[in-house]
């Protein structure tokens, strides 16, 4: 037994759903053609290169080199120990 706010709930929620799986649809097809668009460009560029090969000619490839990320030295803060009074036992018996 279902009241009718908790039915439309399930609706509202279902429909919500469906649009971001549709949503998350576009965006995989998005990446998969900027990773083939990418897969291609590569392909040509190794085509050009073992064309130059076969012809004899030599081969200058360009590097690319990435920006070196520079860590900065992270100090850790000095842990001070806590200075424990010695326990002194029992009193001697008089």
């Amino acid at each position: 037994m279902t009241t009718s706010y908790k039915v439309a709930a399930v609706k509202e929620l279902r429909a919500q759903k469906k649009l971001e799986r549709a949503k998350e649809e576009m965006e995989l097809k998005a990446e998969r053609e900027a990773e083939d668009k990418k897969h291609q460009a590569n392909l040509k560029r190794i085509e050009k290169k073992l064309a130059r090969i076969a012809k004899g000619e030599p081969v200058e490839e360009k590097v690319v080199s990435k920006p070196k990320v520079v860590k900065k030295a992270v100090s850790k803060p000095k842990v001070v120990k806590k200075v424990v009074a010695k326990k002194r036992g029992r009193p001697k018996k008089s």
